[in-house]
Protein backbone atom coordinates (compact mmCIF):
# COMPACT_ATOMS: atom_id res chain seq x y z
CA UNK A 1 0.00 0.00 0.00
CA UNK A 2 1.51 3.37 -0.97
CA UNK A 3 2.11 6.06 1.64
CA UNK A 4 0.26 9.40 1.43
CA UNK A 5 2.89 10.74 -0.97
CA UNK A 6 2.44 7.80 -3.34
CA UNK A 7 5.69 5.98 -2.60
CA UNK A 8 5.04 2.31 -3.29
CA UNK A 9 8.25 0.78 -1.95
CA UNK A 10 10.47 1.27 1.08
CA UNK A 11 13.29 2.27 -1.26
CA UNK A 12 11.19 5.06 -2.77
CA UNK A 13 10.11 6.31 0.65
CA UNK A 14 13.65 6.02 2.01
CA UNK A 15 15.11 8.06 -0.84
CA UNK A 16 12.49 10.77 -0.38
CA UNK A 17 12.75 11.02 3.40
CA UNK A 18 16.54 11.25 3.19
CA UNK A 19 16.22 14.95 2.33
CA UNK A 20 15.23 15.54 5.96
CA UNK A 21 18.33 13.85 7.40
CA UNK A 22 20.09 17.15 8.27
CA UNK A 23 17.04 18.40 10.18
CA UNK A 24 16.72 15.12 12.06
CA UNK A 25 20.42 15.22 12.96
CA UNK A 26 20.23 18.82 14.16
CA UNK A 27 17.18 17.85 16.25
CA UNK A 28 15.29 21.04 15.46
CA UNK A 29 12.19 19.29 16.82
CA UNK A 30 11.71 16.18 18.92
CA UNK A 31 8.51 15.66 16.90
CA UNK A 32 10.13 15.66 13.45
CA UNK A 33 11.24 12.04 13.37
CA UNK A 34 7.89 10.57 14.54
CA UNK A 35 6.08 12.85 12.11
CA UNK A 36 8.25 11.83 9.16
CA UNK A 37 7.76 8.17 10.05
CA UNK A 38 3.99 8.68 10.05
CA UNK A 39 4.20 10.20 6.56
CA UNK A 40 6.74 7.94 4.90
CA UNK A 41 6.00 4.66 6.72
CA UNK A 42 2.48 5.03 8.11
CA UNK A 43 0.79 2.60 10.45
CA UNK A 44 -1.81 0.32 8.96
CA UNK A 45 -5.02 0.33 11.02
CA UNK A 46 -7.86 -2.04 10.08
CA UNK A 47 -6.32 -2.51 6.65
CA UNK A 48 -6.10 1.22 5.97
CA UNK A 49 -3.15 3.57 5.98
CA UNK A 50 -3.32 5.88 9.00
CA UNK A 51 -3.03 9.56 8.11
CA UNK A 52 -0.40 11.66 9.87
CA UNK A 53 -1.53 13.58 12.94
CA UNK A 54 -2.04 17.29 12.34
CA UNK A 55 -0.83 18.29 15.82
CA UNK A 56 2.34 16.22 15.39
CA UNK A 57 2.96 17.94 12.05
CA UNK A 58 2.43 21.36 13.60
CA UNK A 59 4.84 20.57 16.44
CA UNK A 60 7.50 19.33 14.01
CA UNK A 61 7.02 22.33 11.72
CA UNK A 62 7.12 24.89 14.54
CA UNK A 63 10.39 23.47 15.82
CA UNK A 64 12.13 23.45 12.43
CA UNK A 65 10.59 26.34 10.51
CA UNK A 66 12.89 29.07 11.79
CA UNK A 67 15.94 26.99 10.85
CA UNK A 68 14.51 26.29 7.39
CA UNK A 69 13.80 29.98 6.85
CA UNK A 70 17.32 30.88 7.96
CA UNK A 71 18.51 29.01 4.86
CA UNK A 72 15.68 30.32 2.65
CA UNK A 73 13.67 27.10 2.68
CA UNK A 74 9.97 26.68 3.34
CA UNK A 75 8.09 23.82 4.99
CA UNK A 76 7.38 21.39 2.12
CA UNK A 77 4.00 21.90 0.47
CA UNK A 78 3.35 18.13 0.37
CA UNK A 79 3.65 18.09 4.19
CA UNK A 80 1.26 20.99 4.75
CA UNK A 81 -0.12 20.36 8.24
CA UNK A 82 -3.55 21.75 7.39
CA UNK A 83 -4.16 18.78 5.07
CA UNK A 84 -3.91 16.28 7.93
CA UNK A 85 -6.69 15.40 10.35
CA UNK A 86 -6.86 15.17 14.10
CA UNK A 87 -8.48 11.72 13.99
CA UNK A 88 -5.17 9.88 13.93
CA UNK A 89 -3.99 12.01 16.87
CA UNK A 90 -6.87 10.68 18.95
CA UNK A 91 -6.06 7.10 17.93
CA UNK A 92 -2.39 7.59 18.89
CA UNK A 93 -3.34 8.91 22.33
CA UNK A 94 -5.56 5.89 22.99
CA UNK A 95 -2.74 3.41 22.42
Amino acid sequence: MPNILGHKTQDEAGSAVHQFYPLVEIKCSAHLKPFLCSVYTPKCVSGKRQAPCRALCEQARSGCLSLLRMFSFQWPEELKCETFTSESCQQDSEV
